[in-house]
């Protein structure tokens, strides 16, 4: 009898904690400046979602047409993921992917855009903080409990936690890497 009482508070109390790393608040974070491809400032707007269990960004044009980032649930994670997800919208500005017809989800250009988003958010991750490795694996231990939660397949997170580690490792300066980035987009339009 005793065993078994001491497993139910054992239990419950298992159980209280996860639930309040569930319903856990963070303090948002200021977002970063952000400029897109046209020198125009991208305005970051906090929503809020009440199914939303998880924090998202979605790099759009608002009504009139100016780029702005739509920053939902930024209270359900840490300043490192939201740091991380503010610099990955933001890239997308930054790129000019906006500027693009939208491509369906699993189109291989649609994912290499995403691709050369993350490596411009772990850049600039890496050149605007110090100690930036550590909140590198913080964000992208982060990132993988949300992208399982979604759904993703284990492939994908991987592949995707790879590319942002092979970034991150890049021997280049957050300045450079988008002069290049900038460049390599002005050559594909010329092909175009």
């Amino acid at each position: 009898m005793k065993i078994n009482t001491l497993i139910l508070i054992l239990y419950s109390f298992v159980f209280f904690l996860y639930s309040q790393k569930l319903l856990a608040k963070y303090e948002i974070t200021d977002p970063p400046e952000c400029y897109n491809n046209k020198g125009e400032t991208v305005k970051f707007q906090n929503m809020k979602s009440k199914t939303g269990k998880i924090t998202i960004g979605i790099a759009k044009k608002d009504a009139l047409g100016k780029p702005i980032v739509y920053r939902f649930n930024y209270d359900k994670s840490s300043k490192f993921l939201q740091k991380f997800i503010d610099y990955h919208e933001c890239a997308h500005h930054q790129a000019g992917d906006l500027e693009k017809i939208n491509l369906p989800l699993n189109n291989k250009d649609y994912l290499l855009r995403e691709d050369v988003a993350d490596c411009i958010a772990a850049i600039r991750m890496k050149s605007n903080h110090l100690n930036a490795k550590n909140l590198i694996l913080k964000t992208l231990k982060e990132l993988k409990k949300a992208m399982k939660y979604i759904g993703f397949d284990e492939l994908v997170i991987k592949r995707r936690e790879d590319n942002i580690l092979k970034c991150f490792n890049k021997n280049v300066s957050f300045k450079n890497y988008m002069e290049d980035i900038v460049e390599q987009k002005k050559i594909e339009k010329t092909k175009q």
